[in-house]
């Protein structure tokens, strides 16, 4: 069994308007099969627009946001678990005082940051 202690992964600032990122788990400590990702949000933050080759189900553990997929506009609140397909055009914004947690999962222990549509 590993532990991966969460103080120990780098938390990564993207900039001016966009989600702090941590990566727990991915190929590079561990794991073959999935990649698993932290966003912590503050008000009028978001991830923008993109696309995996994998499916990706993100999970609100803190507060609430707006995700879109595919066109499609819903606000997800803590405990809502929203399923991306694989392919689709997705984003999460936040526009609350609040602060907000996703938890996103993706189906392969190589998914890289950053890559858009």
């Amino acid at each position: 069994m590993s532990i991966l202690r969460g103080e120990d992964r780098p938390v990564l600032e993207r900039g001016p308007g966009l989600a702090t990122l941590q990566r727990l788990v991915d190929r590079a400590n561990g794991s073959d099969s999935i990649t698993v990702l932290i966003n912590h949000f503050t008000r009028g933050e978001t991830v923008p627009a993109h696309t995996h080759h994998v499916e990706e189900v993100l999970l609100v553990i803190a507060g609430e946001c707006t995700v879109n997929v595919d066109g499609r506009q819903e606000t997800a609140r803590a405990g809502d678990v929203v399923i991306v397909q694989p392919q689709a055009d997705h984003s999460i914004s936040h526009h609350c005082d609040e602060p907000c947690t996703v938890l996103a999962v993706l189906g392969s222990p190589d998914v890289q940051i950053g890559a858009t549509k």
